[in-house]
């Protein structure tokens, strides 16, 4: 499984700096070749000799090292082991220093994801992620929202239809409407959604899902099983889905994804 990771890094223009239990270290000569060797190997969707998924998470940083000895050395190194730390299942994580030496194109499939402390820099620094996945859509958010979000204790991140919402718990003074309704603050038309279904309220340092529909609202939290909840509230943690009035399924067109941030 790791040669195929390997054999990514050495065509994108990579070399294989050391093999750390089930990890790699790579480096490549620019940032656009890191990127497109991490969107490789997430897509190649590496298996093992059994064929179950291996799950991947990378960390991707851009600056200089010290090299000694085969190996590399210095706060970019580190700064790359923060971001592989931070990143979920299937995600790739990387600075804003990063973002900034992308193409246009590549900068496209990028979202801000959080901010976070690194040993030895005074100051948070902003992380964003890489998307990778077909039909993964990004909003470009405002200088504004963004600093509104490096800023938040919490924030949330709700993506539908193609659109990107952004909201933080300093923003939020009503409950944000979900339902078939066309004046709901967010319009989902599923087959089995109430006019008025639910809201997303927030309530000590917590978003919370509120359900008041018929059919109930189904949670997919990370890798858990389905929450169902019907008349009943649900604190939102981590990223999932959520699904209106029907079990979650991946290839539903209606699911509402959503990713909770908090600053420690």
């Amino acid at each position: 499984r790791l040669a195929i990771m390997c054999s990514i890094t050495t065509n994108n223009n990579g070399r294989v700096i050391k093999k750390i239990g089930d990890e790699i270290m790579c480096q490549f000569p620019t940032a656009e070749d890191a990127a497109l060797a991490a969107t490789e190997m997430h897509i190649k969707k590496v298996t093992s000799d059994n064929s179950e998924p291996l799950s991947i998470r990378i960390g991707l940083h851009y600056g200089n090292t010290i090299e000694k000895d085969n190996d590399i050395f210095g706060d970019a190194v580190n700064i790359a082991a923060r971001m592989a730390a931070i990143a979920k299942e299937n995600q790739s994580i990387t600075t804003e220093s990063f973002v900034r030496l992308l193409s246009s194109d590549a900068k496209s499939r990028t979202r801000l994801f959080d901010s976070a402390r690194v040993k030895g820099i005074d100051e948070e620094i902003k992380i964003y992620q890489l998307l990778w996945e077909e039909g993964n859509v990004t909003t470009f958010a405002t200088a504004q929202h963004i600093q509104q979000i490096s800023k938040a204790k919490v924030s949330i991140v709700l993506r539908f239809n193609g659109e990107e919402r952004f909201y933080t718990d300093s923003d939020i003074s009503t409950a944000i409407s979900i339902g078939r309704d066309g004046n709901c603050d967010m319009t989902v038309d599923a087959t089995f959604a109430s006019r008025s279904h639910a809201n997303l309220e927030f309530r000590r340092g917590k978003f919370v899902l509120v359900d008041h529909s018929t059919n109930g609202t189904y949670v997919k939290l990370n890798n858990q099983d389905n929450i169902f909840i019907r008349r009943e509230e649900l604190p939102l943690i981590g990223e999932g889905y959520i699904s209106l009035g029907e079990e979650y399924k991946k290839e539903n067109t209606t699911n509402i994804y959503f990713s909770v941030m908090q600053r420690q």
